[in-house]
């Protein structure tokens, strides 16, 4: 786990250092293990900075006047081979091709056989030599061998390119900004603003996303001209012309339940599947711990964690006189169970409030909470855990969310209109059915359970400023040739594509690296997620039961209790810390947003008025986020 940065200059007078060395600083809390630079002109020359391993060239400083075409800066967080062979960058034995690269191949030993096999050699016995013999050997067909969550680039001076890619769900970030003089990417846009090369201003269409989505939606972000590079994509940079190309390499399976499974296939298919995936997440020369809230998708995969690890730390954060929030109890009750190595925080809201600042920063957009998994995080680092493992993906694969307990009646009232007046409740809900009725395709339903704003109250907010953003799920994310077997599946692909790989895995690559701490998530395993959508629909919910198939495996290793408790989602207690710790903070904070006179003050002003959590801390966070990057990059 690692920073990764570089600078491509397409001018013809060469890039300085000094860009270079400044981005990769900003990276040293993602890697504070080692640190290497790689400047290429005609030649290659490396150079190693002050928390560099290996020490046998010149200094960083030393090359603020040696001009390059293509820099690589790199921070590493030392996981697996922790000698320093593994030193990046790094490059093969021809000295032609130059790696950086951010995240794991789970599957890394497998393909080195297969390519020693085929006469390749290696110096050390990291992944990353293996991702960097596999593209001298496949190309960009070596992205469809690879399991594990990455983002690396690769210079290749034999064609003279560059060659950057992203894992399939985005579990590593790559952010770029290109214009006439350069290339530029990261694994932070904070590292990009770092370069000097770039000046960060508001994208408006991105920010409006954002209020709606929870996210700007990618390749979108919150800033102008800069992008991210989409889950499963790869982007080449021609030297010779200075062409990019970006290019898909994966896509979520839809249209591939298979029918023929019975629910005991399906059972067994999936809890194989399950095994296998945690089994890799485990691979470290580091401690590996294990997040666990107390619901069933993180207590099982702790469970089965402990079993190839009987000591492995399991963390779990709690509230002081909240049950509300609390999933303590249930999981205290499988740690009992499985004797697990439990370790319990309870989250204090004045400790929290001096991470404020830092959490927001870490996520480089404005967000409706403060994020727990920041607070876990710290957790993590504090009992010396540098791998966790999540249990994000199991209410998106197995129907968890209210979203899918709905599609019944979306379908019903959407092919029949009429029956929204027939429903015998009372006016709101009645009200809020014909939203429902009223959205014409997946896209938007999706939309209509995960948003923070709409439309209509972002309008209504934004002075001067109208996105409709109706469509942009189905434009984004679907072509004339996707098609869904039925509408969970479709809530299903959405949820990964916007939930997942949007907010979810950016916020959490954000929080743990904060920590210098590697996340890991068995349920987003590829191989993990291609099964799941061969399973039926009606595994997933039976008998009203949501996320069916994946009980009927945790039976085994839950209680009742837990398997029988309601969906909490692991969320700090926003609404009681506003409404008392944090009530003059937030005053004054949406003060300040006020004074920049960029809202409109008496929307701004009913919102406060509403006493909604989630409409309130958005506004703040985007004060913060405007404090620290817009006004003081």
């Amino acid at each position: 786990m690692c920073g990764i940065a570089g600078i491509i200059n397409f001018n013809q007078e060469l890039e300085k250092a000094t860009s270079l060395k400044k981005m990769t600083d900003s990276l040293r809390h993602r890697g504070p293990d080692d640190e290497g630079y790689m400047l290429y002109s005609n030649t290659s020359s490396v150079f190693f900075g002050n928390d560099s391993l290996v020490k046998k060239t010149n200094h960083i400083n030393t090359a603020n006047n040696h001009h390059f075409k293509v820099g690589f800066g790199f921070r590493q967080l030392k996981i697996i081979d922790l000698t320093e062979k593994s030193h990046q960058p790094l490059t093969d034995i021809s000295r032609k091709f130059w790696i950086i690269f951010n995240g794991e191949l789970y599957n890394y030993k497998e393909i080195r056989h297969e390519l020693e096999g085929l006469g390749h050699q290696f110096l050390s016995n990291s992944d990353t030599e293996v991702v960097l013999n596999s593209y001298k050997q496949w190309g960009k067909k070596a992205l469809e061998k690879f399991n594990g969550m990455f983002a690396f680039a690769i210079l290749d001076t034999h064609k003279n390119k560059v060659f950057i890619a992203r894992d399939r769900i985005g579990i590593k970030p790559v952010y770029f900004h290109k214009n006439n003089a350069h290339f530029i990417f990261a694994s932070t846009v904070q590292s990009i603003i770092k370069s000097t090369l770039y000046k960060p201003t508001i994208n408006w269409e991105g920010l409006w996303q954002n209020f709606r989505f929870t996210t700007a939606q990618r390749p979108n972000t919150v800033f102008e001209d800069i992008f991210a590079l989409e889950p499963a994509h790869h982007v080449t940079i021609y030297l010779n012309n200075n062409f990019v190309k970006k290019e898909k390499y994966w896509e979520i399976p839809t249209q591939t339940q298979d029918f023929s499974l019975s629910e005991k296939q399906s059972k067994n298919l999936i809890e194989e599947s399950l095994y296998k995936a945690v089994n890799y997440r485990l691979i470290a020369d580091v401690e590996v711990g294990s997040f666990m809230s107390g619901g069933i998708d993180s207590s099982l995969i702790s469970v089965i964690a402990s079993k190839r690890k009987p000591n492995i730390k399991i963390l779990t954060l709690g509230f002081e006189n909240l049950k509300k929030f609390n999933e303590v109890a249930y999981a205290q009750e499988t740690a009992q169970l499985h004797h697990l190595n439990h370790i319990i925080k309870y989250a204090d809201v004045k400790e929290s409030f001096k991470n404020l600042k830092q959490s927001v920063i870490a996520y480089e957009e404005p967000y409706h909470s403060i994020s727990a998994n920041f607070i876990l995080s710290e957790m993590a680092a504090k009992n010396k855990t540098t791998v966790v493992l999540s249990g994000l993906g199991g209410d998106e694969l197995f129907g968890g969310y209210d979203v899918f307990k709905k599609i019944s009646l979306w379908e019903q009232l959407r092919s029949h209109k009429k029956l929204i007046h027939l429903i015998p409740e009372i006016h709101q809900k009645i009200k809020k059915a014909k939203k429902i009725a009223n959205c014409s395709n997946f896209g938007e339903y999706y939309s209509h359970y995960h948003t923070n704003f709409y439309d209509e109250e972002i309008e209504n907010l934004f002075l001067n400023k109208s996105f409709n953003t109706t469509s942009t799920l189905e434009n984004l994310y679907t072509s004339k040739n996707t098609a869904f077997t039925d509408t969970f599946e479709a809530m299903s692909f959405f949820h990964l594509k916007s939930y997942i790989s949007n907010h979810q895995m950016r916020a959490l690559d954000a929080t743990t690296m904060a920590f210098s701490i590697e996340g890991r998530f068995p349920l987003l395993d590829h191989n993990f997620i291609e099964d799941s959508f061969k399973i039926p629909t009606k595994f997933k919910i039976k008998n009203n039961t949501q996320k069916y198939i994946l009980k009927e495996i945790a039976k085994n290793h839950l209680s009742k209790n837990v398997l029988q408790m309601p969906k909490k989602g692991l969320a700090v207690p926003l609404k009681n810390w506003i409404e008392n710790d944090l009530k003059d903070f937030v005053l004054e904070t949406i003060k300040q947003l006020k004074n920049r006179n960029i809202f409109n003050n008496v929307a701004v002003h009913k919102i406060l008025k509403s006493k909604n959590e989630a409409k309130i801390w958005q506004l703040v966070s985007t004060e913060i986020w405007l404090q620290n990057f817009i006004d003081k990059p």
